[in-house]
Parts: C-alpha cells; sequence; structure tokens
C-alpha cells in the first residue's frame, strides 16, 4: 500500500506485476525489473525530483567534507554540486567555484588544517570525492549545499524511505511501464513489450512538459541580438 504522501513501496510494484499476469517470476527478479525501469526512467533526462539540499557543519581544522560512500557522505547519493552557501549568520552568504587549475596551484598543496590557513570561506570545491570549503573556517560554521543526487536501487525491507522512488507519484506509471517491457521481453512476448514501450514513451512526452513548465516565468537564459539595431 503507498505511503502517505502516495508513492509506491517497492513491494507494491511488485504486487502489481504480480496481478498484471507475472506471478510466475520470482519476486526477486520483478524486484530487478522494477528497479531497471526505475533507473531508465531516471536517467531519460535530469528532472527537478533529482534536485536537493542538505545542510552540513565544518568545525576549525576541517577543510572538507566526505562524498563518498554514497550512502553515508555528508550528501547522501550526491551527483552534481550546483550551489553552496555559508547560513551561519554573521557569515551568510554564497560561495563561488575554484577553477582546478587555482585549487591544484593555491591550495591542494597546502597543510589545510594549519591556523594560518584558515579564514573566512569564499569558495567551494569538489575534488576526488571530497567536497571542500576554502579557506577552511576559523570558527565552526554551518552550510547548506544545492546539489542534483543519483538515483539509488529500491530494496525490499520493511516499508521506509529506502524502498520508495525519489520520483513524484505521478511516474509510477511510467516506473511499471518500463518494469512491464522487461517482464513482457523476458517472456519473449515481443509484440506485448512493444505496446507497453510505446506506452511509456507517450509518458516521457509528458514528463518533458512537465519539466519544463514548472518556472513558467523564468527568464530567458540566453539575451536577444540586437547589435543591429
Amino acid at each position: 500500500m503507498p505511503n502517505a504522501l502516495g508513492q509506491n513501496y517497492l513491494s507494491d510494484y511488485v504486487a502489481e506485476l504480480q496481478a498484471l499476469g507475472f506471478d510466475a517470476f520470482q519476486p526477486a527478479d520483478l524486484e530487478t525489473y522494477v528497479n531497471r525501469g526505475y533507473m531508465y526512467v531516471a536517467r531519460k533526462s535530469q528532472w527537478y525530483w533529482e534536485q536537493t539540499s542538505d545542510p552540513f557543519h565544518i568545525d576549525p581544522g576541517a577543510a572538507y567534507v566526505p562524498l563518498w560512500p554514497l550512502t553515508s557522505g555528508e550528501l547522501p547519493y550526491f551527483r552534481s554540486l550546483d550551489k553552496v552557501y555559508i547560513t551561519t549568520a554573521q557569515y551568510a552568504g554564497k560561495l563561488e567555484p575554484l577553477s582546478d587549475d587555482d585549487f591544484t596551484d593555491q591550495w591542494l598543496s597546502q597543510d589545510l588544517t594549519q591556523v594560518a590557513a584558515r579564514g573566512t570561506p569564499s569558495w567551494y570545491m569538489v575534488w576526488n570525492q571530497l567536497l571542500y570549503i576554502l579557506p577552511p573556517p576559523s570558527v565552526p560554521m554551518d552550510f547548506i549545499a544545492h546539489y542534483t543526487r543519483r538515483i539509488a536501487p529500491m530494496t525490499h525491507t520493511t516499508p521506509g524511505t529506502t524502498d520508495v522512488p525519489i520520483t513524484p507519484p505521478h511516474l509510477d506509471e511510467a516506473i511499471l511501464l518500463a518494469a512491464k517491457v522487461r517482464c513482457h521481453t523476458r517472456a519473449q512476448e515481443l509484440s506485448l513489450a512493444a505496446t507497453a514501450n510505446a506506452e511509456l514513451m507517450d509518458v516521457f512526452d509528458d514528463m518533458a512538459d512537465d519539466d519544463t513548465e514548472i518556472m513558467d516565468e523564468q527568464l530567458d537564459r540566453v539575451s536577444p541580438d540586437d547589435t543591429w539595431l
């Protein structure tokens, strides 16, 4: 049964596939096909629901937070970084990204644990699965990172956050259709697989429309060429 937000658990997808006639498959196999369908839906584009934010803290003497392992880093399932802000009141502000050359030439060779290296952070850098905050803070500071996360396979556990997709409930149909394609293909029901895939393509078209209309009043990303006036 879906949770309070209407999200299906992994077991709900498996039960739906069994009700659709795939009850001869082992539940573990159906879980695999659901997760493959889930990953396929997620790979079609970078959707707004992959964007998230998390706070983190750095004490004096530290210069970075780990991004790996994915499940236990400061930013779980981190894929790419968008923005980083200091949220400590008297220092609040946006940090700027460092270039590779500036980081390797000016910072990487330093002992960043030394008091002389500390200051008020102005920059950040992702390097070797670590998020560096530079210069390292001279006082305890809080930050928030806005980032894009990776999609993690759902796991079969007692219903909880680990076996609920990060996609919104209206994409449950896409996940189920993608799983159906894989189940029909395994059963050598290629015409039924093609029909399910065609239905999935229609859902993808709707997904693209939804994503482009999230910020209808957003400014154009390019400036008009009026140099000829």
